[in-house]
């Protein structure tokens, strides 16, 4: 929610709860004459104290106070409140013994015992409801937080892991004195900008998070040359949409690690499409046999993209592998709306 609906939600709320006494009133009216009677007028003053109470308790006593375990004071300016809540208006507001019927009722101990019972209901009504509105906020903060700590953990995780093979299969066309050399270390530069200055965000633009992938794979064409057969297709539009940053080059790189191997034939197929709301990643690579037992021992990338997917999109994608014998499959669903 924006901060000026928060604001107008707010105002609207308040304005119902301060409703309440009119709605109340023994003979409620959309007319203006309903102000005027005392009972009403009481009932306002200590509605509107209570919101004073509910906004001073969210905002000041429960973190300055409460959070702090500073117990004392914090009962101290409970205590106070509730004799502005339920003292105040029986001050300001006096019933007129010829103005009003009731002046006898009012006056009744009883009826007294029975104004008191309904501040003190309503005090800690708006007490607990403080309590619980601010409590609710610092857990789910503290569970933000923890999420952007994982996150931020998993992304520095990443780019190591990804700098350090391509950084070697540059190193492999410096030997064998590629032409493609000096595009590799330029390519690399660009997604390496992108990766260090873009993905500290949540979100990025789709078109980026394409454009860094469409590299990655250029660059392993590069390396690979003739050796591989890379398919890569993509279909859809990115416009306007956003995503997770690096959170599919995980699998991508995962089928380059397990099923390549320049002395002999490989193959990998990539299919990226995209609709109105869901992303669709398809990853197929043949298993390489002398990595075979490598792929056994190592499931570093393919974990660290499952924690990602599980932080960023819960409840909101999908995840289907398939390790065959001589094959592994991955494909990923993911909910962009």
């Amino acid at each position: 929610m924006t901060k000026p609906a928060k604001i107008i939600f707010h105002i609207i709320g308040c304005l119902l709860f301060l409703a309440f006494p009119v709605l109340l009133a023994p003979h409620p009216t959309l007319s203006w004459e309903v102000l005027a009677n005392p009972f009403v007028q009481r009932d306002l003053m200590s509605y509107a104290l209570g919101l004073c109470f509910f906004y001073t308790s969210y905002y000041f006593l429960i973190p300055a106070y409460y959070f702090k375990k500073n117990y004392i004071a914090y009962f101290l300016f409970n205590v106070l409140f509730i004799f502005l809540i339920a003292f105040l208006p029986r001050t300001l507001v006096k019933i007129d013994s010829h103005a009003d019927l009731q002046f006898d009722k009012v006056h009744h101990p009883m009826y007294y015992l029975f104004e008191m019972k309904h501040h003190l209901i309503l005090f800690f009504g708006i007490l607990f409801a403080s309590l619980a509105l601010r409590i609710n906020d610092k857990l789910k903060k503290s569970h933000r937080e923890k999420l952007i700590t994982e996150l931020s953990y998993l992304k520095a995780q990443i780019n190591p892991h990804f700098l350090f093979n391509t950084l070697n299969s540059i190193y492999s066309l410096a030997i064998d004195k590629s032409e493609h050399t000096a595009k590799a270390i330029v390519t690399l530069s660009g997604m390496m900008r992108y990766a260090i200055s873009d993905t500290s965000a949540k979100f990025v633009s789709l078109e980026k998070e394409m454009a860094y992938i469409n590299n990655y794979i250029e660059l392993q064409k590069l390396r690979l040359g003739d050796t591989a057969i890379i398919n890569y297709t993509f279909d859809g539009d990115i416009s306007e949409k956003q995503i997770a940053p690096l959170v599919l080059i995980p699998f991508i790189e995962n089928a380059f690690k397990h099923g390549v191997n320049p002395e002999e034939t490989s193959q990998i197929d990539i299919q990226l499409s995209v609709s109105d709301i869901n992303l669709y990643l398809h990853v197929f690579n043949l298993k390489v046999p002398h990595n075979m037992q490598t792929q056994l021992k190592t499931g570093f990338g393919l974990e660290n993209g499952r924690s990602q997917l599980k932080l960023l999109y819960p409840n909101k994608h999908s995840i289907k592998i398939e390790n065959k014998n001589l094959s592994f499959t991955v494909s990923i669903k993911i909910n962009l709306s």
